[in-house]
């Protein structure tokens, strides 16, 4: 695929799913889903911009990562392994993260249709797909060595998404605000600058 188009997608991507985090976020951590439909559906408009929009964000900047994880194909075996596996990873992350971040928008209709109860079960049910945040950190963390043995970018993009990832595993486990902080606001931004780099085509 072109450089310039894959560019795109992780920029794309990465200001959509960022910027809502940052704008539309409504903080429900903590939450029963009850809680959580409740406080959704007291601002409902914001809700549903927010759960299209990160749709179309994990989609292109997901898929843009994986396109970029192919291009790193190279006669360095072990980068080729680490690339691939990262890539496949990044891909099967594109479904499990369209349904977590659109599962908002699906509560609000059940609720509206059937009531807060159903709602709130579809909000519960969601939280399974979490998991699937296993999958982007070690997709990134393949993507990372790849990037670092090949020394693309100098290597310092590859450490960098080394060390967001690692950050975003330890917040998954211990639940530590800095290196959640460090691992998911790391990546976004990394994706973002990723995406500029690519376009330029400055790859050392």
């Amino acid at each position: 695929m072109d450089s310039k188009v894959i560019g795109i997608m992780l920029i794309l991507g990465a200001i959509l799913t960022m910027g809502v985090w940052m704008i539309f976020d409504i903080d429900t951590s903590g939450m029963s889903p009850s809680d959580s439909m409740t406080a959704m559906l007291a601002d409902k408009s914001k809700v549903e911009i927010a759960s299209i929009l990160n749709v179309f964000g994990v989609m292109s900047m997901f898929t843009g990562l994986y396109f970029l994880a192919k291009s790193l194909k190279s006669d360095n075996t072990i980068s080729n392994h680490f690339s691939e596996i990262g890539g496949l990873f990044l891909l099967l992350c594109v479904p499990i993260w369209v349904v977590l971040v659109g599962a908002d928008l699906s509560a609000l209709d059940a609720a509206k249709e059937y009531g807060n109860d159903v709602g709130s079960t579809i909000i519960a049910t969601s939280t399974a797909f979490e998991m699937g945040g296993i999958l982007l950190v070690v997709g990134l963390f393949m993507l990372g060595i790849s990037l670092t043995l090949l020394r693309k970018y100098k290597g310092i993009i590859g450490i960098l998404f080394i060390i967001a990832s690692v950050s975003a595993f330890i917040d998954m486990i211990f639940s530590i605000d800095m290196f959640g902080m460090i691992g998911w606001m790391g990546m976004f931004l990394l994706t973002f600058v990723t995406g500029i780099l690519v376009m330029l085509k400055k790859e050392n």
